[in-house]
């Protein structure tokens, strides 16, 4: 018992220590560059502002996310997100003209601009801003196009022409990674150049489907009248279709707001968007969890979801652990959130005993299946009150750099029925601006009447270890022992 005791303290000290250290960490590049005519001030405001605005459009995914009402004030404020900058001097070849009628106009400088990246997150998110979480899902494109002299053409994988590297970097820059057809004969058996044209939905999604892919957009242009090009897609995704349309001055521009707006549905259909008044408690019962790693790993990684705001343990027996999340937004899209965790495999509770639900989770790590109403895993516990358990108290103490170490006292009654409670004490004191906060005050007790609670069990995977070897070399043993 003392072992157990010694290796849950030892867990629940470097869960802290670990939190603190990630929330300081970016997720993808927060770094913008802007090339500058020079470094005056009102230069250097407006090159901030275009470049949080870029900088917004990658995160949300959506190239007019900054037109939102809940965003504008966050534009207006853009030097509050800015972790540092730094100038430098351009080389000759890198030298660039603004106008070539005034010489003076020459961009001589190359302005780095990094973004506090979690910073941004998080107002985008308790705004009620929609979120579009890495890593995205891969979009095919089938892009035909019709000359002024009437011929008509698809662009390929093996076209070399710059439109094709045009619509790839405007989709990088989004986190999009685009896919073109091959359109050999084996593509055109199914989908032939006139079916394109025409927006045979079955057939492009049955000619897409030998790329593996399930987010597709068809786009056709061609010239209306001189300077005039007409662009119309259709975007279709596991939710459905949708079609958009519009016009350029050019095929290339055309081309380049086609692939644009497919970009911004995908986003409408993929991105996190919550009402930020809408918080609740879930527990979080996970199965299988056989040694402190393991537990290190799952309570660090659940915490790093952004509608999770803390993360506590409540109970544990023998390898199962319960854990109270306090969220933004529903538990369905937390279970969003927890299918894309690999080392999580989905159950719900039969009488008192979890059952699997599925082999593993079938959504690939590219992307996030859409919410349906066939959603399972999702109950509503219902706690006995007069239960004759004994309590587990857990007594945490949380110390920030201007303020004293605080101390809240839980008493947490285990949901179910543990035959051995254990009485564990933790004193941390974590000083980091990043660091979960403890939200209640004073005493507060889990055992509620309609608490949902989720359930999933632990897969053994291969995982990026993130305890020290002196660590766990003692306490890298069974919870509970039979």
């Amino acid at each position: 018992m003392y072992q157990i005791l010694k290796g849950f303290f030892v867990f629940l000290c470097a869960f802290f220590a670990s939190v603190s250290i990630a929330f300081g960490q970016d997720v993808g590049s927060n770094t913008i560059i802007r090339k500058v005519v020079s470094q005056q001030q009102d230069e250097f405001r407006a090159s901030v502002k275009d470049a949080f605005i870029e900088y917004l459009t990658i995160m949300s995914g959506n190239s007019r996310v900054s037109e939102l009402p809940q965003v504008a004030p966050m534009v207006a404020q853009a030097d509050k997100f800015l972790l540092e900058f730094r100038y430098e001097p351009l080389a000759d070849a890198d030298l660039e003209i603004v106008s070539e009628f005034e010489q003076s106009q020459q961009a001589k400088w190359r302005l780095k601009l990094q973004f506090d990246h979690k910073a941004v997150e998080t107002s985008l998110f308790k705004a009620g801003a929609p979120i579009w979480p890495l890593p995205r899902p891969g979009l095919m494109v089938w892009v035909a196009h019709e000359s002024e002299l009437g011929l008509r053409g698809v662009i390929t994988q093996e076209d070399a022409e710059p439109l094709k590297s045009q619509l790839e970097g405007i989709a990088s820059g989004r986190g999009i990674h685009l896919t073109f057809p091959v359109f050999d004969e084996k593509d055109q058996n199914v989908l032939s150049a006139s079916a394109l044209w025409g927006f045979f939905q079955e057939d492009i999604e049955l000619a897409t489907s030998r790329y593996q892919l399930k987010n597709s957009v068809a786009v056709r242009i061609y010239p209306e009248t001189e300077g005039v090009w007409q662009y119309s897609g259709l975007m279709i995704s596991p939710n459905g279709a949708l079609p958009f349309a519009g016009s350029a001055e050019s095929l290339d521009m055309a081309a380049s707001n086609a692939v644009s707006d497919a970009i911004n549905l995908m986003s409408e259909t993929y991105s996190i968007q919550v009402d930020p008044n809408d918080q609740r408690d879930v527990v979080l019962n996970v199965a299988a969890v056989t040694n402190y790693d393991q537990l290190h790993y799952l309570m660090a990684d659940i915490n790093q979801i952004l509608m999770v705001q803390d993360v506590r343990p409540l109970s544990l027996r023998r390898n199962d652990i319960q854990l109270k999340l306090k969220i933004l937004g529903d538990e369905q899209l937390l279970k969003l959130m927890l299918a894309n965790k690999p080392y999580l495999l989905e159950t719900i509770k039969v009488d008192d005993q979890p059952v699997v639900t599925s082999d593993r989770f079938t959504n690939e790590r590219e992307q996030i299946s859409p919410v349906t109403t066939e959603s399972v895993g999702v109950s509503t516990a219902m706690v006995d009150e007069n239960s004759t358990e004994e309590k587990i108290e857990v007594m945490t103490q949380e110390g920030d750099q201007n303020q004293g170490a605080v101390q809240n006292q839980e008493s947490v009654q285990n949901l179910d029925s543990v035959k051995d409670d254990v009485a564990v004490q933790n004193e941390d004191s974590v000083q980091s601006e990043g660091s979960v906060q403890n939200n209640d005050a004073g005493t507060e007790s889990v055992a509620q009447s309609n608490v949902i609670s989720l359930y999933y069990q632990y897969q053994n995977i291969q995982l990026t270890p993130d305890v020290s070897a002196e660590e766990s070399s003692e306490e890298n043993q069974l919870l509970i022992e039979e």
